[in-house]
């Protein structure tokens, strides 16, 4: 089994330092997020140890833990994008994203970290015109 490509003193930097549970849930996100990379870029591992390669392992720590926080720091309400509490005599709120909230999720900016590039590159498409192609010619150099 690989190491996790985070740590948990790397996400109590980042954010504060974790509660016993929070360290046990973060534990098996970072296994989670660091399988998730796996899978999307095999070759992870030899990129970081290679030192031409522009991928460091701070870079991939950074993505590790902000894709760990997305499920340790969120909302008591799984899935919920915001969250309202209040004492007495008792409400209850939640705001439910329409985004996913899965902690694999790889986001465009972390895609750019990996490959250099975004996530989503741009298309573009038009047809031929067909007989619009010759007001582009000019007299004086057609007779040239």
């Amino acid at each position: 089994m690989a190491d996790d490509l985070a740590a948990i003193p790397t996400i109590e930097q980042a954010w504060r330092p974790l509660t016993t549970a929070e360290q046990s849930r973060a534990t098996y996100y970072l296994g989670m997020a660091s399988r998730a990379i796996r899978r999307r870029w095999p070759d992870v591992d030899q990129r970081i140890a290679n030192d031409a390669d522009r991928l460091s392992a701070e870079d991939v720590s950074d993505v590790v833990v902000q894709m760990v926080l997305s499920a340790v720091d969120g909302s008591p309400v799984r899935g919920a994008k915001s969250f309202s509490k209040t004492g007495g005599p008792m409400s209850f709120s939640a705001t439910f994203a329409t985004a996913s909230t899965n902690p694999s999720t790889i986001e465009d900016w972390m895609v750019e970290i990996f490959e250099g590039r975004a996530a989503v590159e741009p298309r573009f498409w038009a047809p031929q015109s067909g007989r619009y192609e010759s007001i582009f010619e000019w007299p004086e150099e057609a007779s040239r």
